[in-house]
């Protein structure tokens, strides 16, 4: 399994004061289909529960994440050993506008 995390907080690098929510896209670039378990975690508990699944080669979009403005964390867990073939681009919105684009280098990450 392989985690990944991406932290929000007030005043933060990325401040969530600025995210009303967020645009989560997962692409698979190995040869292995695998599933992404989504959940996005509030100062509240979690608001956001989801599971995808990522053929080999096939990118995946999960719209409107909605966070509300306050501090999160979206962490996703997959069922494959390795990060390399996963690639993720989170578009941050504001009142459907795009703020920032953050990507697989802004998360924590663990194999």
């Amino acid at each position: 399994m392989s985690i990944f995390r991406l932290d929000a907080a007030e005043y933060g690098s990325i401040d969530a004061r600025y995210i009303q929510s967020v645009d989560l896209t997962i692409t698979n670039t190995g040869g292995e289909d695998f599933d992404v378990l989504i959940h996005g975690y509030h100062p509240h508990g979690v608001y956001y529960v989801g599971l995808v699944h990522a053929a080999a080669g096939a990118t995946v979009t999960v719209p409107d994440i909605t966070n509300q403005n306050i501090t999160f964390s979206l962490l996703l867990v997959t069922n494959i050993n390795y990060t390399y073939s996963t690639q993720i681009t989170v578009h941050a919105k504001n009142q459907g506008q795009l703020v920032a684009v953050f990507s697989k280098s802004d998360f924590y990450t663990i194999e």
